[in-house]
């Protein structure tokens, strides 16, 4: 079986600098597609033009380059997207197409893959992607676009049984649930110096706990919510994550907030495969956006230990249910959580152990990885049995 998985901007996890940038949905098509790679898979990816070659294959997976992201007028590099992408996925010859998320694709992927005789899957990312509209981040005919790649996906797959239950109602099909997933260590991550425990503790720098904040610099990620929060607790100490995105005048605001706040550092670009040593040096995850999907950076604290403080995204109730951090509710709420937290290692050490059992129960990237082998071989062998009635 060969699964060509859709991401412009996973380019990045493949040739990391800091001039690219991908996402929660881009990591988990890369861990995925590492998974099937083991299964003995063949696995592509229909990436973005950087000024890379055609085709290049790296650590096992063939990447094919299609359109420039992110670069100039949408309306009018429609068609020649459109066509790139149609390339592309001539020369994947795959038998199972996955789009995650980045819902201005949809339906041409959906033709494309029926044009070819090929299975189209669809996994939502964030929760806009529950409504027909995207929750109105999509012009009318690129809704129209949207909601027709929903109809004609061979499976649409969720994160959540929020998101599961909103697109049934929404668009009226079944939705397959798959949880995201992230490799589980074997044993406790080895940290560099200046990264590993201190003698005061885990996660402990220079006597206050640190506290850390992973994303882009976009507007719905609110990073200035974490900028006055490390300026509301000067008893604690901050680490902002995160790289420039288009919006150039809110990611200036971001960095120099940020340099002007004492108890907080700024780092602007991490390569995705040093970015744990940072998860396993915090005390706690902070999150401040207004909108998520299923935070891939939850994961990845949770399998380090950290627990995750948040002013509103608790997918499905986990954190509040299985006390894996603490829902603020508001900006208040999360100050209070922060200083909560602060003040007491023995309610970090329960909620760090908690997280830690919860990530590898139920997260764990060989069963769903596996999930998603299993669920692509079920579609690629109904198509061929449908295949075979119709031209018998």
């Amino acid at each position: 079986m060969r699964v060509c998985f859709f991401s412009p901007t996973a380019y990045a996890y493949f040739k990391p600098d800091s001039t690219t940038w991908a996402g929660g949905a881009e990591t988990q098509q890369v861990l995925i597609a590492r998974h099937m790679l083991t299964r003995g898979i063949d696995v592509s990816f229909i990436v973005g033009d950087y000024g890379q070659p055609e085709i290049e294959r790296l650590d096992g997976i063939t990447l094919i380059k299609s359109f420039t992201p992110m670069k100039g007028y949408r309306k009018l590099r429609f068609l020649p997207d459109m066509l790139a992408i149609r390339r592309a996925m001539t020369r994947a010859d795959a038998d199972v197409y996955n789009q995650r998320s980045t819902a201005f694709f949809t339906g041409q992927l959906a033709f494309f893959a029926a044009r070819l005789g090929k299975t189209f899957t669809f996994s939502a990312g964030s929760d806009y992607n529950c409504y027909p509209d995207c929750g109105g981040t999509l012009p009318g005919p690129m809704a129209a676009l949207y909601r027709y790649g929903i109809r004609r996906a061979s499976a649409v797959i969720a994160q959540t049984e929020k998101q599961r239950r909103l697109m049934e109602e929404n668009f009226h099909r079944d939705i397959v649930l798959i949880r995201n997933g992230i490799p589980i260590p074997e044993s406790p991550l080895v940290l560099s110096p200046g990264h590993g425990t201190t003698p005061e503790g885990i996660g402990m720098k220079d006597g206050r706990p640190d506290f850390l904040w992973v994303g882009s610099l976009r507007r719905m990620k609110r990073a200035e919510l974490f900028i006055e929060l490390a300026r509301r607790v000067p008893e604690a100490r901050f680490t902002l994550i995160g790289g420039k995105f288009r919006d150039a005048d809110y990611s200036r605001e971001i960095v120099e907030a940020a340099r002007a706040t004492q108890n907080l550092r700024h780092i602007e670009f991490v390569p995705p495969g040093e970015i744990d040593s940072y998860y396993a040096a915090a005390y706690a995850l902070v999150n401040t956006s207004s909108l998520e999907g299923f935070p891939n950076t939850y994961l990845h604290a949770w399998v380090h230990g950290a627990p995750v403080l948040t002013a509103e995204i608790d997918p499905d109730d986990l954190i509040s249910r299985h006390s894996l951090g603490i829902v603020g509710g508001t900006f208040e709420g999360l100050v209070a959580a922060v200083r909560t937290l602060a003040s007491d290692r023995a309610l970090r050490g329960a909620m760090s152990e908690r997280a830690s059992a919860y990530v590898r129960a139920h997260h764990d990237i060989r069963e769903r990885g596996n999930d998603y082998l299993k669920l692509f071989e079920r579609l690629v062998a109904t198509r061929a049995s449908s295949s075979s009635r119709r031209a018998g």
